[in-house]
């Protein structure tokens, strides 16, 4: 047998030198932060509550911190954008309902482009409504699959990264001989003009709509819960039981695994009853009896969000709602954009009602919390005959006004 050439081994060095520098990196965050504080955040503005006379809020789904220092709040059932300045007043109000230039249908979520141009996702028909900052429309951004391709489509949730768009969205179609409608739903990355580039996690659900099953350990994916930094980094949360964060690149790349030592938040029997409760499906204006198989725990990562900076800020189990003490209104891990645990960051907002009340993540400075949003999302969803109307431990009738107040960190 001929000896191998000598001169051939730094050519396969160099070969296969691409695909080891390739491989993702692994990190493990320690189960400890290694540093935690709770801060106090100072009030901004407020809007709506009961004395509230200037600003008509119906129930607000998106909130978004501009590059001009107002806040926008995207009205899903006024279908309007709603501009605050930073001294609390309402400057302008953005888009309408309808199918024309500008305007949009059941919207429910909005986020700003690269070059300040506001979009508004309409999740069916799946597509971004542009707005520009004085009000005009921008144009529109049509996603997902071609209309040839049958069934409909839908927009979940979309973010700017680098230039480009992620988007978690699908197709869904229905077999009425069979009775089953089938979703396929993928994570993908789209150029502006709407073009998919890139697939980054697909999955197919299935259900027989002659039996309706809620199966919470069925329903999880990777789709869950995901984030973009403006550095073009998305993360997602491959796993329910663990803490485990998957890093991918804007070409489909995954780059980095972060795991942590974590034990799940374990629920309460009313945790329980009251995510059961809150499935309902009608059908020819009948309801249909929905059977559920909920979890004895909540998924370990229940948020992803990120700082104009990189960082990541991560909610887990303990980290919002029942998993807090007393006083506090949201946790978060803060992780660097090299993968370092930074530290843990406490809110402490006066007044906070775990039940009723929620906070938005804003750009990891700014904080909006929205008092009586549970009871303003259960009444709207009332008015079209699902969620919890049929509650018997709640009038509906006799909600609490929406609150908006803005927040800011010391």
């Amino acid at each position: 047998m001929k000896p191998v050439s000598r001169t051939l081994i730094p050519v396969f060095a160099l070969a296969v030198m691409p695909l080891v520098c390739a491989a993702a990196q692994e990190i493990a965050l320690p189960a400890d932060p290694p540093a935690s504080r709770t801060v106090t955040p100072q009030v901004l503005w407020s809007i709506g509550g009961e004395d509230e006379e200037d600003v008509l809020l119906g129930l607000v789904s998106g909130t978004v911190q501009g590059p001009d220092g107002n806040t926008y709040l995207l009205d899903t059932q006024l279908s309007q954008v709603l501009v605050i300045s930073p001294e609390g007043e309402l400057v302008a109000t953005l888009g309408r309902e309808g199918d024309g230039p500008g305007e949009m249908r059941r919207p429910h979520n909005l986020f700003f482009l690269d070059d300040h141009t506001l979009a508004v996702i309409q999740g069916f028909p799946s597509n971004l409504t542009l707005l520009n900052l004085d009000g005009t429309p921008a144009g529109r951004i049509s996603l997902g699959c071609e209309a040839s391709e049958g069934g409909f489509k839908i927009v979940q949730k979309a973010l700017p990264a680098d230039g480009r768009l992620v988007v978690a969205h699908g197709r869904g179609t229905f077999d009425p001989a069979a009775g089953k409608s089938t979703m396929k739903l993928s994570l993908a990355v789209f150029d502006r003009e709407g073009n998919e580039q890139v697939q980054l996690i697909t999955l197919t659900q299935e259900r027989d709509m002659t039996r309706m099953v809620f199966d919470e350990a069925k329903e999880f994916s990777e789709l869950d819960q995901w984030g973009v930094s403006s550095q073009g980094l998305i993360f997602t949360t491959p796993e329910r039981e663990d803490y485990v964060i998957s890093v991918y690149d804007l070409t489909g790349a995954k780059v980095r695994t972060m795991r942590r030592p974590f034990t799940t938040r374990t629920r309460t029997d009313e945790d329980k009853k009251r995510i059961g409760s809150g499935r309902v499906f009608r059908r020819r204006g009948l309801q249909i009896e929905v059977e559920n198989h909920i979890l004895d725990t909540d998924p370990a990562i229940m948020g992803l969000n990120t700082a104009a900076d990189g960082r990541l800020f991560v909610t887990d189990s303990f980290g919002h709602g029942k998993g807090l003490p007393e006083g506090i209104a949201a946790r978060y891990g803060v992780i660097s954009s090299e993968g370092e645990f930074i530290e843990e960051l406490s809110l402490a907002i006066p007044d906070f009602d775990a039940d009723q009340d929620r906070v938005n993540f804003l750009d990891g400075k700014h904080f909006l919390v929205l008092h009586n949003i549970r009871s303003a999302t259960e009444a709207f969803r009332a008015g079209f005959g699902g969620s919890e109307a049929e509650s018997d431990d709640e009038d509906l009738g006799d909600v609490e006004p929406l609150e908006l107040v803005l927040y800011t960190l010391p």
